[in-house]
C-alpha cells in the first residue's frame, strides 16, 4: 500500500520539544478546497496534499500536513498516518489531527498512536507509528499534525501524492560547517536564515513516480542531504572515515583465542583456500542468526553473560546479528591465512548508494571478500541460506566503503549475479481423464535467488505456511479450474542443495466446443499477464535480480483423445538483454512442450522501455496460444460444450 509519508527517523538523545510548532493552531480550509472533488494539477489521483511542512531542529522532528481525500481509494489508503523509527524502550512521538467534512463539519482526532514493531536491532527497535484519522470520508480534509524526539537530517522532497505547497526549515545544531548535496529542479535552491539554519519551499510537487520494477525513489528524487561535518569533500569524508572504520574492524577481527582453535580443528593441512572456506562458511551458516530468529534482550546476554565485543564473543555466543555473523566468518577466513576483507554497502531494495553524499547512514550491511587463489570471491554470511560465493540480490550491484590491505579502505561496487546464478527449472507430468479432469505432479527446482528468498520466507513463518504462500504465488498464473497444492520441500534448509518444491495438481484444464478441447499451450502462464502494461515510462526499469526460467511439460491423454495442432515453435531474440525459446509437440497420446526465457540485464533506460516491453508483449502472445485437442466421437456422444469436468 502506498504510504503519504514514509520517513526513517534515528531516534538519538533526549527530546528537545519545538514548542513553537507543536501548538494546536489548525489551518481554515478554503470553500474551494472543501468542493474539490478532483484536481486538475493532479488528474486521477486518489489524494492530493494541499500543504507540506516539515521542521527538523535540535532534538525535534515535526511535520504537519493537509490532505484532500478525493476517491475511495483515497480514503483507504490515506486514512492512517504511518511513521517508521527507531525507538530505544519506548517511541516518543505524539500526535494530533482532525478530519473535517465537505460540509465543513469538524470531527477531532482523540485516540493514541499505537506502535508496530518492524524489527529489533542492538538494543533498538525499528517500529511504525500510527495514528488513524477519524470518520474519513471521499471530500474530507485531513489535518494532522506528529512530532518525534529526533529527525531525519536529510529533506525528502516529493510524497506519493501531489503536494500544492511545500515548506521545509533546518534549525542549525552545530558549530561545524554544513555539507548540503541538493537535487532539485531548476530554479528552486535552499536559503540560509539570519540563525543559520535552512529554508525550503516549492510548489506544485510532483509525485514520486509509481512504476513497476521503479528504483528506490527517494533516492533518485528531489532531496537535500545535510551533513555537519569537518570535511571539505565527500571524497575526503569517504577516506578519512573508511579508514577509522576499517581499524575498527580490524580490531574485531583480529584472528585469537577460541576462533582460532576452531579453525585449526576444522581446516585440515591438506585442503585448497575453497575447501578450507567452506568449512568455515558453513560452520558461521550453523550459528543462529538472530536477524532471522530474534533479537536476545539485554537481559537473556546478562543471564547467559554475554559480550559481543569481539568475533571471539560471537563464536563463543554461538549466535548474532547478521553483521556479527559476517565480521565472524571474516576473521574465520584470516585464521586461515586467507586475505579477508570486510565491505558496507547500501541495501539497493530501498536506497542507492550516492557516494557524493558523505552520509555513512546510507550503508544498510556488511559483506565479505576473500581471495581464493588470486581472485576475490563475495560471500554473504549474514543472509541465512545464502549460497557459498553468492550475495542476496539486495547486496549485488550496490556499493559502499571496503577494505583494502592493511587498515586501508576505498569505495567499491560489488558485482551483478549473473543470470545463471538463479535457475528456476519447472516440470509437470499430468494425466488427463476422459472427462477432462487432470491430476498429476509438478515439480519446481530453484537455485540462487528464488531458492533464497523461499528459504526465508519459512525463516519468517513455518513451512505450512510457505507451502500456501507458494501455491498463491504459482496459482496466479495456472489456467482456471486447476488447483494447486505444495506437499512438501526437500533442502529448504540446506543451500548446498538446489531447492526442490514438489506440488499437486488436480481439477480441469480446457474448454469443449463439439469434438475439440482448446487446451492453453502453456501450462504455468495460461493467466500470467505481461509485465510492464504501461505504453510509457517515466523511470528506468529496475529488476531485482536476473534469472532463467526452465518448463517442461507433459500430459498424458486418454485413449479416446488425441492431439489436434500444437503453436509454431517460436523464438524471440532481445539480444544481449534477454531471450525466449519454445517448442511444442503433439501424437496420439500426448502433448508436451519446453520453454525457456532467460533475462540477464536488468537495467533499462525510459528510452530502451518499448524494446523491454516489446519483448515481453510477444512472449505473453505467444504464451497464450492453444492446442486443439480432438475427441473420437464414439465416447463423445452427449457431451455438453463448456468446461470439462469436475473440480477435485
Amino acid at each position: 500500500m502506498a504510504r503519504p509519508v514514509r520517513l526513517v527517523i534515528a531516534l538519538m538523545g533526549l527530546c528537545v520539544g519545538l514548542t513553537a510548532l507543536a501548538s494546536t493552531n489548525w489551518t481554515q480550509p478554503t470553500p474551494e478546497e472543501l468542493k474539490m472533488t478532483s484536481d486538475s494539477k493532479a488528474p486521477g489521483a486518489p489524494a492530493v496534499f494541499l500543504s507540506f511542512e516539515e521542521w527538523t531542529g535540535a532534538g525535534g522532528y515535526t511535520v504537519y500536513a493537509r490532505v484532500k481525500i478525493l476517491t475511495e481509494k483515497g480514503r483507504e489508503e490515506y486514512s492512517d498516518v504511518r511513521v517508521e523509527h527507531w525507538r530505544g524502550e519506548k517511541s516518543n512521538m505524539t500526535a494530533d489531527g482532525r478530519t473535517i467534512h465537505p460540509d465543513g463539519t469538524v470531527v477531532p482526532f482523540t485516540g493514541k498512536p499505537y506502535d508496530k514493531e518492524l524489527i529489533s536491532y542492538r538494543g533498538f527497535s525499528e517500529v511504525e507509528t500510527v495514528f488513524s484519522l477519524p470518520d474519513v470520508q471521499v471530500g474530507s480534509i485531513l489535518e494532522y499534525r506528529y512530532q518525534t524526539g529526533g529527525g531525519s537530517t536529510d529533506w525528502y522532497i516529493q510524497q506519493n501524492l501531489f503536494v500544492h505547497k511545500g515548506v521545509f526549515h533546518y534549525f542549525a545544531r552545530s558549530e561545524w560547517p554544513m555539507h548540503m548535496t541538493q537535487v532539485l529542479p531548476p530554479g528552486v535552491k535552499v536559503k540560509g536564515t539570519p540563525t543559520g539554519g535552512y529554508d525550503l519551499e516549492m510548489d506544485d510537487i510532483p509525485p514520486l513516480p509509481d512504476e513497476e520494477d521503479s528504483p528506490p525513489m527517494h533516492a533518485l528524487g528531489y532531496r537535500v542531504d545535510f551533513l555537519y561535518t569537518e570535511y571539505t569533500s565527500a571524497a575526503e569524508y569517504w577516506k578519512s572515515e573508511g579508514k577509522d572504520w576499517s581499524g575498527n574492524v580490524n580490531d574485531v577481527t583480529a584472528p585469537s583465542g577460541k576462533v582460532k582453535e576452531a579453525v585449526d580443528q576444522m581446516v585440515a593441512p591438506g585442503d585448497t583456500n575453497e575447501q578450507a572456506l567452506r568449512k568455515i562458511y558453513a560452520a558461521v551458516m550453523k550459528l543462529e542468526n538472530t536477524d532471522f530468529t530474534r533479537e536476545h534482550t539485554r537481559e537473556e546476554n546478562k543471564a547467559q553473560k554475554i559480550k559481543i565485543k569481539t568475533a571471539n564473543d560471537i563464536w563463543t555466543a554461538q549466535q548474532g546479528d547478521g553483521e556479527d555473523l559476517t565480521l565472524l566468518f571474516v576473521t574465520m577466513a584470516r585464521a586461515a591465512k586467507l586475505k579477508a576483507y570486510v565491505m558496507y554497502v547500501t541495501d539497493r531494495s530501498n536506497d542507492i548508494f550516492l557516494k557524493d553524499v558523505p552520509n555513512w547512514r546510507q550503508l544498510d550491511a556488511m559483506i565479505a571478500i576473500v581471495e581464493v587463489d588470486g581472485k576475490e570471491m563475495y560471500f554473504d554470511p549474514g543472509e541465512r541460506y545464502c549460497e557459498f560465493g553468492k550475495l542476496k540480490w539486495t547486496h549485488t550491484w550496490t556499493g559502499g566503503p571496503r577494505q583494502t590491505s592493511g587498515s586501508g579502505s576505498e569505495l567499491g561496487t560489488t558485482p551483478t549475479p549473473a543470470f545463471a546464478e538463479t535457475d528456476i527449472v519447472r516440470k509437470a507430468e499430468l494425466q488427463m481423464d476422459a472427462d477432462g479432469s487432470i491430476h498429476g505432479t509438478l515439480h519446481i527446482t530453484m537455485t540462487g535467488n528464488e531458492a533464497l528468498r523461499w528459504r526465508q520466507e519459512a525463516l519468517s513463518s513455518d513451512e505450512d505456511a510457505t507451502k500456501k504462500k507458494l501455491d498463491d504465488y504459482l496459482q496466479g498464473g495456472i489456467a482456471p479450474g486447476v488447483h494447486l497444492k505444495t506437499s512438501g520441500f526437500t533442502a529448504l534448509a540446506d543451500y548446498t542443495q538446489p531447492l526442490l518444491a514438489t506440488v499437486d495438481v488436480t481439477g480441469t484444464m480446457g474448454t469443449k466446443t463439439g469434438h475439440r478441447i482448446f487446451v492453453p499451450g502453456t501450462f504455468f502462464e495460461a493467466q500470467a499477464k505481461a509485465p510492464y502494461a504501461s505504453t510509457t515510462r517515466e523511470t528506468p526499469v529496475y529488476m531485482h535480480y536476473p534469472y532463467v526460467v526452465e518448463d517442461q511439460f507433459k500430459l498424458n491423454l486418454p485413449a479416446n483423445m488425441s492431439v489436434d495442432s500444437v503453436p509454431q515453435d517460436a523464438q524471440i531474440p532481445f539480444m544481449p538483454n534477454a531471450d525466449f525459446t519454445s517448442k511444442y509437440r503433439g501424437a496420439a497420446t500426448a502433448y508436451a512442450y519446453a520453454r525457456r526465457v532467460r533475462v540477464a540485464n536488468i537495467l533499462y533506460d525510459p528510452k530502451e522501455y518499448p524494446d523491454l516491453r516489446g519483448f515481453f508483449q510477444k512472449v505473453s502472445t505467444q504464451d497464450q496460444q492453444q492446442v486443439v485437442i480432438k475427441v473420437a466421437s464414439a465416447t463423445d456422444s452427449g457431451a455438453a460444450a463448456g468446461s470439462l469436468g469436475k473440480t477435485e
